[in-house]
C-alpha cells in the first residue's frame, strides 16, 4: 500500500512568510541559520565572509519565496540556495586579483608542504579536525569536493555551475581527491 508523503513541517512558517510574515520568516532564520553556516563554510571558512553568504542565503530566499512551490521540500529548496550562493561567491573570488587558487609555484614546490603536521586538540572532535584538514585545500577543491560528496551533487550540475566542461570537472576532482589524500596522510589516517 502507497503512502502519501509526510507534509512538509515548515509549510504553515512559509505559507505564513508567503503572505507577508516577517515573523514567521525570522523563525525559518532561526530554524535554519546554523545548517545554512555549515553549507556555506565549505565555500569560505573565513567568519566575516559565511556570516555575509548566510545572510545573502536568507535574502535570495525572501525573494524568491513566492516562487516555492509545496511539492518540493523547503529545506532542500533552501539549501540549493545555499549551494548556488556558494557557487557565486568562488566565482567573484577566483576572478578577483587579491584571492588566486593555490596552485604548485614556478619551482612546482606544492603550497601543502608548507602545512604543519598537528591537528588540532583531539578533545575538539572529528568534525573539527575535518574543517581543519579541508581549510587547507584550495577553495576550489574544497567546493568541488563538498558539492561532489556531501551534497551528492551531479557532476555535470557542477561543471555547469563552474563553467567547465564535464571532462575538466572529471579531471579537477580526480587531482581535488588525490590533494586531499596528501593532506590525510600528512595527518596521519590509514588509507585504502
Amino acid at each position: 500500500m502507497f503512502t502519501a508523503p509526510a507534509p512538509d513541517p515548515d509549510l504553515p512558517l512559509v505559507r505564513a512568510a508567503q503572505a507577508g510574515d516577517m515573523e514567521a520568516f525570522d523563525e525559518i532564520i532561526r530554524r535554519y541559520q546554523s545548517l545554512m553556516s555549515a553549507l556555506l563554510h565549505r565555500f569560505s571558512p573565513a567568519r566575516a565572509d559565511l556570516e555575509d553568504l548566510v545572510q545573502e542565503t536568507f535574502v535570495k530566499a525572501w525573494r524568491a519565496l513566492p516562487e516555492w512551490q509545496p511539492e518540493r521540500p523547503f529545506a532542500h529548496w533552501l539549501k540549493r540556495i545555499a549551494v548556488r550562493t556558494g557557487l557565486e561567491f568562488y566565482r567573484r573570488r577566483q576572478h578577483s586579483p587579491f584571492s588566486r587558487l593555490q596552485e604548485p609555484s614556478a619551482e612546482g614546490r606544492d603550497p601543502l608542504d608548507d602545512l604543519p603536521a598537528e591537528t588540532p586538540d583531539a578533545a575538539q572532535g572529528a568534525l573539527e579536525e575535518a574543517q581543519f584538514i579541508l581549510s587547507h585545500l584550495p577553495p576550489e577543491d574544497r567546493a568541488l569536493l563538498t558539492l561532489l560528496h556531501l551534497e551528492q551533487m551531479p557532476l555535470a550540475e557542477i561543471a555547469q555551475h563552474f563553467g567547465w566542461s564535464r571532462i575538466n570537472a572529471k579531471v579537477k576532482a580526480f587531482r581535488a581527491r588525490q590533494r586531499l589524500q596528501t593532506l590525510l596522510k600528512r595527518h596521519g589516517y590509514e588509507l585504502p
